[in-house]
């Protein structure tokens, strides 16, 4: 039953709520990932590394989205959404 009990601890800390991206055409997409998801993410978006087909996927969808809703009201896609933008800007001058 101990083991049981940490593996249960483990999954609460890892897992979270799904971050609920919003379109301008009033779709919305849900974005799921585990610990620091959103973090990760945002250093791939200013690390110029090469992305993977999904994870360019990704900041994508949030770089198309108009609203997001985060666990916990935070404001990691909106950092995100300033980054992206900010780097398509510069590409263009």
């Amino acid at each position: 039953m101990r083991l049981e009990k940490r593996i249960h601890a483990l999954e609460t800390r890892l897992i979270t709520d799904p971050v609920v991206l919003h379109f301008a055409d009033g779709s919305t997409r849900n974005m799921c990932g585990r610990g620091d998801f959103l973090l990760s993410l945002a250093l791939d978006a200013r690390g110029g590394a090469d992305l993977s087909s999904g994870r360019a996927a990704q900041l994508e969808l949030i770089r198309q989205s108009v609203y997001a809703q985060e666990p916990g009201g935070g404001h990691m896609i909106e950092l995100l959404q300033c980054l992206l933008h900010a780097s398509a800007e510069a590409g263009a001058l």
